[in-house]
Order: structure tokens, then C-alpha cells, then sequence
């Protein structure tokens, strides 16, 4: 499991992942780069605001070649934290994601292969005006959901 499972896959969640499964490692950027396919200009992009906001940090300086590995803070044991708790709230379901992932749809009334073209300036297939709205159904099951994991008791980890 990784915090890309679950926040989406950016350039940062990428590059946290990839510290977060190698912890106690330090690699430089073109290291960084190669292991998780992103380039390199981005990597160095990216650094910065990962130095900034606390989640990694320079731990190795030999010339012009910089080694950054995760910081040892709240901020980061709270994001491996997160990675374990998702996971096991993940373990609970007897389906696989994709199914429920479609019985919520169906529920909700949002399609499946609903698509979104926003960012490059086509026509969108959704009209923001017309949202779908909630029926008693689907705020049932939302209601059930919240109740599930409020009673889920999930060990904190320390990381």
C-alpha cells in the first residue's frame, strides 16, 4: 500500500512513496528520478516543496551531489501511519476495489465511466450544474460506511 492507493499519484505522493518504502536510504535526485520514472527537472521541482512543508530533507552533501532522504518528524510518521491504517481498513473488504468501487456508483447514480476532459479544453461529458443528487439510498450507504469505520479498531503505529 502506498499514500498514491488512496490521494492520488502526483510527482510528490510518488517521490514520498518511494522514500517512505525505503526508509533509512538516502538518494540523490537522479536516483529519485530513475526509481519512480518521473524526470529528473520534475524531481528537482519538487524537492524544494518537500524541503519546505517538512516531509524530506538533505541528509548527505558530497560536492554537487545532494542526498535526500524523509524527515523524522510528526508531520512524516503521521503519513506512514496513514499508509498502515489504509491498508488495513482496505484488508476488511471481502471484494476487490473495482467491485465496490461500481456498487458505490451505482448506488450514488454516478457512472462508472464517467469521463472529465476539463483540463484540456473539450467538451465535458459532466455538466456541473446538474449534479447528481444524494438519495436516501446513497446516504444510507454513506451513513452504514461512516458507522464501519468508526467501529474499525486500528493499532496506531509508530513509525
Amino acid at each position: 500500500m502506498s499514500l498514491a492507493d488512496f490521494l492520488g499519484s502526483t510527482s510528490e505522493i510518488k517521490i514520498i512513496d518511494f522514500l517512505v518504502e525505503n526508509i533509512g536510504m538516502n538518494y540523490n535526485q537522479t536516483e529519485i528520478s530513475e526509481c519512480i520514472g518521473i524526470s529528473r527537472t520534475v524531481v528537482n521541482q519538487k524537492i524544494p516543496t518537500l524541503v519546505y512543508n517538512n516531509i524530506i530533507e538533505m541528509k548527505e552533501c558530497k560536492g554537487n551531489v545532494k542526498k535526500y532522504g524523509l524527515k523524522e518528524n510528526s508531520i512524516v510518521k503521521a503519513l506512514i501511519s496513514m499508509i498502515y491504517d489504509h491498508s488495513f481498513a482496505m484488508a476488511d473488504y471481502e471484494e476487490d476495489e473495482k467491485e465496490i468501487l461500481s456498487k458505490i456508483s451505482k448506488i450514488c447514480k454516478i457512472p462508472v465511466d464517467e469521463k472529465c476532459d476539463c483540463y484540456c479544453g473539450e467538451i465535458n461529458d459532466i455538466n456541473i450544474y446538474q449534479a447528481p443528487s444524494l438519495d436516501s439510498e446513497c446516504t444510507k450507504y454513506m451513513a452504514d460506511s461512516e458507522i464501519k469505520w468508526e467501529n474499525l479498531q486500528i493499532p496506531k503505529t509508530s513509525a
